[in-house]
């Protein structure tokens, strides 16, 4: 009986936390969907000899990431992983929580979150893709400690996003205050279920399929 009660139980606790994964709020879904990051070897240390394109992405639950190595794969690009000094728990990213670091951060226009990771020979590239989670409609603010660290002028830079739900919204305009002088492209939302597909449409449709 013990044992019949501990899975009716499980299964009703399992039942709730699905009725509760994501938030009501559009521009709030990505905090619910992008967790903690696991920082990698970063493949930007060692680029490839004839590589010009460059997946430069950050990803806390790997949503992004997935993308990120599915696009450098269609393009044969070299891939670099923006990864946080301090990485993000389940905690910083409560979105329900109003005083969650996630929250503050985005609610700081000066707030500009370190990056434990070095970008090297970033000159040699043509073309950067810049992948991110949408939180709170826009740009993490690790990215702008990112476009704020290396000038992308002259580059051809393509964003696209992953997101519980929300479009690329307002972080296309964020991208061009923050590198004025990079020629920005056509943005995309997508995820990895679809990331293949939308890819191959998406890089024809900018005129970057290789």
């Amino acid at each position: 009986m013990k044992r019949i009660l501990s899975i009716l139980l499980a299964g009703a606790m399992a039942l709730g936390l699905a009725a509760c994964g994501g938030p009501s709020t559009p521009d709030r879904t990505a905090p619910a969907e992008e967790t903690q990051t696991t920082p990698a070897t970063d493949p930007g240390d060692t680029p490839s000899a004839d590589s010009r394109a460059l997946v430069v992405y950050f990803s806390a639950t790997g949503n992004t990431r997935e993308v990120a190595e599915t696009l450098a794969e269609l393009q044969g690009a070299d891939l670099f992983e923006i990864v946080p000094a301090e990485p993000y728990t389940d905690e910083d990213l409560n979105y329900s929580d109003d005083n969650c670091r996630a929250n503050r951060e985005q609610n700081d226009d000066s707030a500009r979150p370190a990056m434990a990771s070095t970008l090297e020979g970033l000159d040699r590239y043509d073309v950067v893709y810049l992948g991110f989670p949408i939180w709170w409609g826009t740009l993490p603010k690790i990215l702008c400690t990112f476009l704020e660290t290396y000038d992308l002028s002259g580059k051809t830079v393509a964003p696209f996003c992953t997101s519980g739900g929300s479009g690329i919204g307002s972080a296309e305009e964020a991208i061009a205050q923050l590198a004025p002088g990079a020629n920005l492209t056509q943005g995309l939302r997508t995820d990895p279920d679809s990331g293949a597909a939308d890819l191959t449409q998406w890089l024809q449709d900018i005129g970057l399929e290789s």
